[in-house]
């Protein structure tokens, strides 16, 4: 009976560390799992947005006869009314920075579309070179054609 009434109830000290550790160490793994989840997640999203923006820039010059004008970074270019959502061009890149069409500018191209001043570094960029064409950011379609400006090569 002296045991019973002695017994304490709760955990040691040493077990609450151990239980620490081990959430440490899965915390460890997992941040980094889901850091890159983001960053995949993100690379696939713009890749996406530039080859409809591409796209649409391409259906406009095939119906019309002439390329997408050179507009300011982050201004629609009115003649693609019908062709893309103004909305979604004017909110940006999902890389950050603003969306822009080049036209005999920049580059060593006839037409492109890209974004300027974007919020993230080379490395992500990279990534979506991979997912739509060498993984060169110096070379293909998708190309870094200045410090700050990450370009798809509509027409060269």
């Amino acid at each position: 009976m002296n045991k019973a009434k002695n017994s304490r109830k709760g955990f040691t000290l040493i077990e609450l560390l151990i239980a620490v550790v081990i959430l440490g160490v899965l915390a460890s793994i997992a941040v980094p799992l889901f850091s890159n989840y983001v960053r995949n997640a993100r690379a696939a999203s713009f890749a996406s947005d530039i080859r409809i923006l591409a796209s649409a820039g391409s259906q406009y010059a095939l119906e019309s006869g002439w390329w997408v004008q050179d507009s300011a970074s982050g201004v629609f270019p009115p003649e693609l009314e019908g062709y893309v959502s103004k909305k979604k061009f004017e909110l940006g890149s999902p890389l950050g920075g603003k969306w822009d069409y080049e036209q005999d500018g920049v580059g060593d191209f006839t037409s492109a579309v890209g974004v300027h001043a974007p919020t993230h570094g080379d490395e992500i960029f990279a990534v979506v070179d991979k997912r739509i064409d060498d993984g060169d950011l110096t070379t293909g379609l998708f190309q870094k054609i200045d410090s700050d400006r990450f370009y798809y090569v509509i027409e060269e």
